[in-house]
């Protein structure tokens, strides 16, 4: 007998007791008067209000007994939902204790060292000189680094679609040396002698070169885990420790902070190998389905690549306009720290969020067009919000580019490809839109009603994006519906295999292809057994309620409207 039935007999029990006790009683007291034979009117009010009486103190009774029984089961079940739940999250930090290893973790810190070292070369031109704007040492040095990145991008990935690279085989030696090396004549040679011997654009066109390598190398490394939580861990932590990086170098001499850049850039070498042989990076395609792998990556990562590169064109045209006409509104960088910060904050709200939606695509959707849309506010608030304006939009744009690095990063790991074709095409798409961006602000800030040009080109940017989003999940949608392929069905001998084997086997296939959590998985075993909701839930130490939202969200991703539905995908 469970315990629930066995409550509500002893409840039952008691409650016929009382009635029974008050009933002698009364009865009781009636004879008692019947034999006095007393008329007074005493006796006949209370003999008229006794029975009223008794009836007033069962009720009590019987409620105040149901209340206690009531808080005790409430008070049991909120003690059964607690441990519940704490067992849950124990169990899933030990899963992610276990997934975050030290490789794991010297990843992470690679790649906030690359942020580091790619944010302080750009910003202060290997340390020779700082703009006020703090977006860019000057405008040479930028347009440089664009033709730079663009070559380099470029030759990765004609070698990658060739087949002559493929993971964890690109150089990443040489370009890390010529930056220490940089920075040490930087540190050494004073700044006037040494922008005498090496020019802007040519530091310019060395930085593109070099911090390309350097960046798809250390991309790498966070392709290294199968874990989302742990890939999301990596990309936040290292926003802040940027950040943090950032803020402390500000505060050094420019000497110090040339030596700390080449210290990092050195440290770097050997962190790589030994990281590369720790991580299961994926190998990449075959030789002849590396171009059909990269489509695959590319439907699954245009969305966030377009994002971003309208954002770098919106902030080269802004700026370079700034940069003609003398105008007191830029897009800078500035503000690491703050943008970096409230980045990192913003970025696990969206993983909160995200989480509690059954499809995460349609969270990436609309989280795009609606960051884009702060471009939208610079016609009517840029001249009034100045620097706030600034610092929100420069966050979107890192935030933009977080999103983009995260699901880059996981299409690579999806379709077991390597990260230099996808990696170089997005850094290949950042640099034509920056340098279109920088073409029409030049233009615009040599007219006389150029700040309306500008207004108008953000509003078309935005427009455009949105647009261009639109045709590529329309056609993206219509090339898979073409190119969907003829099942032929073979028929292959095998070893006979268990019920529970098979069943095993079927729930990880599907925990991989739908990307279910643990608790899903626990709830698609119950389903799949045919159990009910309530069944479920006391199985898995949750309230009912909880396990019908799991329910619910487990239909959505599998695309079934009932339990027979999630029992038939086991017979497949």
């Amino acid at each position: 007998m469970s315990p629930s039935h066995q409550m509500n007999t002893d409840e039952a029990d008691d409650i016929k007791g009382d009635a029974m006790g008050v009933y002698l009683i009364r009865d009781s007291l009636r004879r008692a008067f019947a034999r006095l034979r007393l008329k007074s009117d005493f006796v006949v009010m209370v003999r008229a209000t006794l029975p009223l009486c008794l009836l007033v103190a069962f009720a009590n009774s019987l409620i105040q007994k149901k209340l206690v029984i009531y808080l005790s089961r409430r008070y049991r079940i909120a003690i059964i939902r607690q441990t519940g739940d704490a067992a849950l999250m124990w169990k899933q930090f030990s899963a992610l204790r276990d997934a975050f290893t030290s490789a794991t973790f010297g990843a992470l810190v690679v790649y906030a060292l690359y942020r580091l070292l790619a944010y302080e070369s750009y910003t202060t031109n290997f340390g020779l000189c700082v703009d006020p704007f703090a977006y860019v040492s000057n405008i040479s040095f930028m347009t440089g680094a664009a033709l730079g990145d663009l070559i380099s991008c470029i030759l990765i990935f004609v070698l990658y679609a060739s087949g002559r690279i493929r993971a964890c085989t690109l150089g990443y030696r040489s370009p890390l040396i010529i930056i220490a090396f940089v920075y040490i004549m930087t540190a050494c040679i004073p700044a006037a002698q040494l922008s005498q011997m090496l020019t802007s654009t040519f530091l310019g066109i060395l930085w593109g070169l070099t911090i390309a390598i350097a960046g798809l190398s250390a991309l790498e490394l966070l392709v290294g885990t199968t874990s989302r939580i742990v890939l999301i861990v990596q990309i936040i932590a290292s926003l802040f420790l940027f950040a943090l990086g950032s803020y402390i170098l500000s505060f050094l001499p420019g000497s110090v902070v040339a030596v700390v850049c080449a210290i990092i850039s050195l440290a770097m070498i050997p962190l790589m190998p030994t990281l590369r042989s720790k991580l299961d990076i994926p190998s990449g395609p075959d030789s002849h389905e590396v171009l059909a792998t990269f489509r695959k990556t590319l439907g699954e990562s245009a969305t966030p690549i377009l994002a971003v590169a309208f954002f770098e064109l919106v902030v080269g045209l802004v700026n370079m306009y700034a940069f003609e006409s003398h105008s007191s509104f830029t897009i800078s960088n500035n503000a690491p720290l703050e943008g970096s910060v409230i980045c990192a904050i913003l970025a696990s709200l969206f993983v909160v969020v995200a989480a509690r939606v059954p499809n995460g695509k349609f969270v990436m959707l609309g989280v795009f067009p609606g960051v884009i849309s702060v471009f939208l506010a610079l016609p009517y608030f840029g001249d009034v919000w100045g620097r706030p304006l600034s610092t929100v939009i420069y966050t979107a744009y890192i935030f933009t580019a977080t999103l983009s690095t995260y699901s880059v990063v996981r299409a690579c790991r999806r379709a077991n490809d390597c990260v230099y074709g996808i990696g170089a095409v997005l850094s290949i798409a950042m640099r034509v839109c920056l340098l279109i961006g920088l073409a029409i602000g030049w233009w615009c800030g040599n007219l006389k009603e150029g700040d309306t040009f500008v207004h108008l080109s953000i509003v078309c940017v935005v427009c455009v994006y949105v647009l261009g989003m639109v045709v590529l999940l329309w056609g993206y949608r219509n090339l898979r519906e073409k190119s969907a392929p003829k099942v032929v069905e073979v028929v292959v001998e095998r070893e006979p295999e268990t019920f529970a084997q098979a069943q095993a086997e079927r729930i990880e296939e599907l925990v991989s292809t739908y990307e279910l959590s643990p608790r899903e998985r626990d709830v698609l075993i119950g389903l799949a057994q045919g159990n009910t909701a309530a069944s479920i839930a006391r199985g898995l130490h949750i309230s009912t309620s909880t396990a019908q939202g799991y329910i619910k969200t487990l239909y959505v991703k599998l695309g079934v409207n009932k339990k027979q539905q999630v029992i038939d995908l086991f017979q497949r």
